[in-house]
């Protein structure tokens, strides 16, 4: 099982790969699409990418299941 950290690290490396994915090589139709959607993912993760932040502040919930382990 990951820890919250190896999960919050994952995901901010996920966000930066799929940012420079999107804007490697993308045709002339397709430019203002990808240009949105690696703006989009700078949005959501802009206080992660931010250099100058030193610390972050992370609320975690702990899964709640059912008895046989499904969703409430």
């Amino acid at each position: 099982m990951e820890t919250l950290e190896q999960t919050l690290w994952v995901i901010h490396n996920w966000s930066i790969t799929r940012v420079n994915t999107l804007l490697e090589d993308p045709s002339e139709d397709q430019l203002i699409d990808v240009l949105e959607d690696a703006y989009s993912i700078q949005q959501e993760f802009a206080e992660w990418l931010n250099p100058d932040t030193e610390d972050h502040d992370v609320v975690s919930l702990e899964y709640i299941g059912d008895e046989d382990g499904g969703n409430i």
